[in-house]
């Protein structure tokens, strides 16, 4: 009877455990799509904004200002959650997002679709020089 009991608690444990770090991986992935989706949306209104001309001071800073009032707060709060890099590059720019230090995303403002999801892809991508995949030079 002793070892029975003991054997539903693991049993049960195990399942919760497994069930939690299901539901944990879910929740990043849709956290993800949020992301992915608020820098795209992002630089259509940067685009609207400044056309081809992004200034050369265009920094997170100067992004974050523009964009705030202008996409859903769902799209803020995941931009506002991560490390910001702005690099303008006369008619584009480059955005790359960072999680703990590590480049989860990037994007070149002149492509519709994202660039580089990192996360989506581990090691598919070359993070040594991204300049590699920038289709606008």
């Amino acid at each position: 009877m002793r070892i029975g009991l003991k054997a539903t608690i693991w049993l049960s444990l195990t399942v919760f455990f497994i069930c939690s770090c299901a539901t944990i991986e879910e929740h990043r992935k849709q956290e993800y799509g949020i992301l992915k989706s608020a820098v795209t949306f992002s630089s259509d209104k940067v685009i609207g904004e400044y056309g081809d001309q992004i200034p050369a001071d265009f920094d997170d800073q100067r992004f974050m200002d523009l964009v705030s009032d202008k996409i859903p707060e769902d799209y803020l709060d995941a931009l506002k959650k991560h490390k910001l890099e702005v690099d303008p590059r006369g008619w584009y720019y480059l955005i790359k997002v960072y999680r703990d230090g590590t480049l989860i995303l990037f994007d070149y403002s002149c492509t519709i679709e994202l660039d580089g999801p990192v996360l989506e892809c581990p090691g598919a991508l070359d993070l040594s020089d991204i300049d590699n995949y920038d289709k606008c030079k």
